[in-house]
């Protein structure tokens, strides 16, 4: 492909933009690889990889499951929350990324499908992330999880919206 230079334009400059905007779709491409995976490793519980995946100033609100700052309080939900589930299958769709330099944000809509003592469960709802890149590499460093609904499969969300954790 060949790039056509504006009259006046340097190549030089026509160069930097290129790489300018090759660098910001590799930082996208890059963040959207983080939250898949984010989603892969809570599913298998692997939560030392999920772990290093956040900064290590993180906070992370799930409404009212709670908000955890740091590592160590946020494994703990992991494991209190995440543990009774013997299925998870977790997904993330309609990504927008907006960078700025070192940071940036990210929303996505979410959907777990779940069986738990059993029983299926469904559950949707959207993140809204602030990444900060540390030492080359996208960290997550405040999630904030909105849950829209968590029901029973056979219910389904128009019945019971959000269904008992007990």
């Amino acid at each position: 492909m060949t790039v056509k230079k504006k009259a006046g334009q340097s190549k030089s400059k026509t160069t930097r933009t290129l790489a300018h905007r090759l660098a910001e779709l590799e930082d996208k491409e890059a963040i959207a690889t983080l939250i898949s995976q984010m989603n892969w490793l809570a599913d298998e519980n692997r939560l030392d990889e999920l772990m290093e995946c956040f900064a290590d100033d993180l906070f992370y609100d799930v409404g009212k499951f709670g908000a955890y700052r740091g590592k160590p309080a946020l494994r703990g939900f992991y494991e209190q929350m995440v543990g009774p589930f013997s299925m998870r299958i977790h997904r993330t769709t309609n990504q927008v990324i907006e960078l700025h330099g070192t940071r940036a944000q990210a929303r996505c809509y979410w959907r777990a499908d779940l069986v738990m003592q059993g029983k299926a469960l469904v559950s949707s709802g959207h993140y809204h992330d602030e990444l900060l890149k540390v030492h080359g590499q996208w960290k997550v460093q405040v999630r904030r999880a909105t849950i829209t609904y968590m029901c029973p499969l056979e219910d389904g969300w128009a019945k019971t919206r959000m269904m008992s954790m007990e």
